[in-house]
């Protein structure tokens, strides 16, 4: 196939060339080289920062009205549809997701999310605070230029998450793809210019991390990062705006758990464990690495899952009945083989899986792991409490509710978790329990994009989704407007 060439955005151009030489696109499902990516150096992305800055105090922008900014944005979302299967090949060939999941799911979510906020653009509001001597006013404003920093495991979906509220909120934005993955945020970029946004309000900064994601967070005029990626990137971007006192918004790792009790409806407790675990191998933030499972059942469950699991489909991205692809990235692939290794020499016994899946014919240089059930795995284990980010699910039985709640709160991370049981007085009890920033009852990755998810712990600051998800991406402001000539100036005092 003809290589694609594809680089950074500004004021609604692709550039050719952004000086910071080129990087290869790889395809983890075949390890075929399908783009040449220019990267950008230093002063490119001082030139796409001044252009958004410019961009954002335009005359166009600023007068654009919310309901307006809001049509926009109704635009793209439904250029988003119309060009479904050119994103869906795009997605395809950088991270090499299965067709029915891209299809059915990410470009079907992605335009939701883009509607999501389009709706809610003109719906930011203040108060009026009920104050003697005057009017007491809080508001908010947009913070300027952002910067909207992505992961390579959902690119779009991603871009989607930061873009949309970003322009509802009044701000100009600088999507920074990972070197992995830039295809779909590049293409998303020059739909938002056919919808009709203002050029310079939606660039793209393309090329590694530590060199052209580095000068575009700490850039003076970049005034707010969100981040979606691994804690120890999160906590680098953190400590690197921390002069600025920069605010930032970060969506990092997860070591999640599914809390699965005897009085659950076992069969749809699994399918949730199967489909929660080897989603997109594995390369979910919130998904549920963990299977804590109540000991009276554990046995029978794990045969549950053996069961489900022999008819997953691995292999063929393009295959309409493939659930399981590659991993993306071959530094993500030797991790998780690593862990694999270890998993063993801690004692965990392997129901399933447990290495390197080997395919044929076009597909045999591919990322492929086999989807992996570790049973016998205790607290403590390095597979029981660091973040794998691959196809293995960790089986940790436990004795009662209290254990169950210790255990799931064992970890460093706080993102998502998930509880399955009939008692419903026990499901309101592990929501109030469970110390992270979204709780699932019998349901699995269900909500969005109405309902925020806010990470506790390591797993990052602020929020994302929801209207709370929206206002981080704006700044608040207060106001006291006098209309009592003999009032106090101040403090009560004369």
């Amino acid at each position: 196939m003809n290589q694609i060439k594809v680089g950074p955005v500004i004021d609604g151009r692709e550039l050719a060339d952004a000086g910071g030489g080129f990087a290869d696109v790889i395809n983890p499902a075949t390890g075929e080289v399908i783009a040449r990516q220019a990267c950008c150096d230093q002063a490119t992305v001082e030139q796409i920062v001044e252009s958004s800055d410019r961009a954002f105090h335009s005359a166009a922008w600023q007068g654009m009205s919310p309901a307006d900014r809001g049509r926009l944005l109704l635009k793209v979302a439904d250029l988003v549809e119309a060009e479904a299967e050119k994103l869906i090949e795009l997605e395809l060939l950088d991270t090499g997701k299965p067709i029915s999941q891209l299809r059915g799911g990410e470009i079907p979510l992605t335009a939701a999310l883009i509607r999501f906020y389009a709706g809610a653009a003109d719906k930011i509001e203040g108060a009026l605070k009920n104050t003697p001597g005057g009017l007491h006013l809080t508001m908010y404003e947009p913070y300027g230029v952002v910067a909207g920093v992505l992961p390579w495991n959902y690119p779009l979906v991603n871009a989607a998450l930061k873009m949309p509220p970003a322009l509802a909120a009044g701000n100009a934005i600088v999507l920074k793809p990972s070197v992995e993955t830039p295809l779909a945020a590049v293409e998303l970029a020059k739909l938002c210019i056919r919808a009709g946004v203002p050029p310079g309000i939606v660039n793209v900064v393309t090329g590694g991390g530590s060199k052209a994601g580095s000068h575009l967070v700490a850039h003076p005029k970049i005034k707010k990062v969100s981040f979606t990626g691994s804690t120890a990137v999160g906590q680098g971007i953190q400590k690197l705006v921390a002069d600025q006192m920069k605010p930032v918004n970060l969506e990092c790792g997860g070591k999640n758990a599914i809390v699965v009790f005897a009085d659950a409806d076992l069969d749809r407790a699994a399918n949730a464990v199967i489909f929660s675990i080897f989603v997109n191998c594995g390369q979910l933030c919130v998904s549920c690495s963990r299977l804590l499972i109540e000991e009276s059942v554990a046995s029978k469950f794990e045969k549950i899952l053996r069961a489900k699991l022999a008819k997953v489909k691995v292999g063929d991205p393009r295959d309409t009945a493939t659930l399981v692809g590659p991993m993306i990235t071959r530094s993500q692939y030797d991790i998780a083989l690593s862990y694999l290794d270890l998993a063993v020499k801690e004692g965990c016994t392997v129901l399933a899986g447990g290495g390197r899946l080997k395919l044929s014919g076009p597909l045999a240089k591919g990322l492929w792991l086999q989807p992996t059930l570790l049973s016998g795995v205790r607290s403590g284990m390095k597979v029981a409490d660091e973040e794998i980010f691959g196809p293995v699910l960790s089986i940790i039985r436990f004795r009662n509710e209290a254990e169950a709640v210790g255990i799931a709160n064992a970890v460093e991370y706080g993102l998502s978790g998930s509880v399955w049981t009939s008692n419903v007085e026990r499901a309101g009890r592990m929501i109030r329990a469970m110390d992270t920033g979204i709780v699932w009852v019998n349901a699995m990755l269900a909500g969005y994009p109405q309902i925020p998810v806010p990470p506790h712990k390591k797993s990052g600051l602020g929020v994302e989704l929801g209207m709370e998800g929206l206002l981080v991406y704006c700044k608040r402001k207060s106001a006291v407007i006098n209309h009592d000539a003999s009032a106090p100036v101040g403090w009560n005092l004369k």
